[in-house]
């Protein structure tokens, strides 16, 4: 983990994840901008479906809850 997959479909994947993600608007926090994630890293591994990792998401608690008063 860390580096880029040496599995060129996994490579091209990764670039076009990370770019689609960035291109999305949401930014640092959910303010806007245009940098969403700094990488997005992709590891096969066989596994039950049951079992099956989609993402993690590592955040603070207090920037994943927001209210508005109109």
């Amino acid at each position: 983990m860390g580096e880029k997959n040496n599995e060129p479909f996994y490579a091209e994947l990764e670039d076009e994840l990370l770019s689609r993600i960035n291109k999305l608007g949401i930014g640092p926090q959910g303010l806007g901008g245009d940098t969403t994630a700094l990488a997005c890293l992709i590891e096969p591994a066989a596994c039950h479906i049951a079992s099956l990792p989609v993402a993690v998401n590592i955040e603070c608690h207090s920037h994943r809850h927001k209210t508005a008063i109109i």
